[in-house]
């Protein structure tokens, strides 16, 4: 353990800072405000970002004490992150992971500009501190850095990140090896141009699976088009006005289901024929879509094993005091459709 952490501020420092007692202090960290006035209240708050004060809850959870709880923050920009399938299943697994351990998971979805500002970095008080985090690779990367730095051990899904003197483990799938078996895939079936259609908002898994796609066509795709993954009738619109411009692809390739899904009813309803004279390619299988015809050539993620691994690892860090391992990497699965 490093010094700043073991001179971390305590509830008597941020009240011999804000000039209030230490229970002023805690009634405001719990937001029991009926009990402070307005003008503590920001003498409080104000001391508590001076000195980086933080409730910690994890000794008192290694000694059985306190709230047995662990965090998991979504940095999405979507307010309807758990809308999303692979992330409803990974937060279903590492749930019931620790539900049966008798612990339960206190779920928070941010905006990225809402993460500073957030009683995450103040006063969660959980034991550990799951994390999936969207945007640009700096900003991803930074926000990893700011969470690793608040003293508890830190589960983070789907990222490569420097793990060493860090408490923290990296728990994901294969997505650049997946994304590498389907440019191997397209380039034996002799395919020349894949277009490659990604969301618009950036996440780790997208970028390595279009590495690997890369890497496996012999050559990075010259074609790539953003669209909203979220709107179906968004992503259409965008193909659409793509073939337009620049004609049919020899294949389409969905970073994910939902792109590749309406990317191929798009197909579809204006006769091209399919895998004939495109194929499309998704990445996830999403159960809904094996009840369709014809059937989407795509990868398997194992979203739910995912999120049993993380709570296993978390509770086997909380018993002992460290991660067992620190890059937890599970395979995806070629599903050879009908589409591709």
């Amino acid at each position: 353990m490093n010094a700043d952490r073991q001179s971390r501020a305590t509830i008597k420092d941020v009240a011999r800072e804000a000039g209030v007692s230490a229970m002023t202090v805690s009634n405001v960290i719990n937001n029991k405000t009926q009990f402070v006035g307005a003008a503590a209240r920001a003498r409080v708050e104000e001391a508590i970002a001076r000195l980086g004060y933080r409730r910690q809850s994890s000794a008192r959870n290694l000694r059985g004490q306190g709230p047995r709880s662990i965090g998991m923050v979504i940095v999405d920009e979507s307010p309807a992150f758990l809308a999303n399938f692979f992330t409803a299943q990974l937060v279903a697994g590492l749930a019931n992971v620790l539900n049966r351990a008798d612990w339960t998971l206190t779920l928070s979805g941010l905006h990225p500009d809402q993460l500073a500002a957030s009683s995450l970095m103040r006063t969660y008080d959980v034991g550990g501190l799951c994390a999936m985090v969207s945007g640009e690779r700096a900003a991803r990367h930074d926000i990893v850095r700011r969470l690793s730095d608040l003293g508890q051990p830190v589960v983070l899904f789907q990222e490569v990140v420097e793990t060493e003197g860090r408490d923290l483990c990296l728990v994901r799938q294969d997505d650049r090896g997946g994304g590498r078996r389907v440019g191997a895939h397209l380039q034996r079936l002799g395919v020349s141009r894949v277009l490659a259609m990604l969301p618009r908002q950036s996440w780790p898994a997208i970028e390595n699976r279009l590495g690997g796609l890369g890497q496996g066509l012999g050559a990075e795709p010259a074609d790539v088009l953003r669209v909203d993954h979220d709107d179906f009738s968004a992503v259409q619109e965008a193909l659409r006005l793509w073939i337009a411009e620049n004609g049919l692809p020899g294949a389409v390739w969905g970073a994910n289901d939902q792109i590749a899904s309406a990317a191929l009813l798009h197909l579809l309803d204006r006769g091209v024929a399919v895998p004939g004279a495109v194929r499309v390619v998704g990445f996830n299988d999403f159960p809904a879509h094996r009840h369709a015809r014809p059937r989407l050539t795509t990868l398997a993620s194992p979203a739910y094993e995912l999120g049993e691994r993380a709570g296993e690892a978390m509770l086997k860090r909380l018993e002992t005091g460290r991660f067992e391992t620190q890059d937890l990497c599970l395979p995806v699965a070629f599903l050879a459709g009908e589409t591709g």
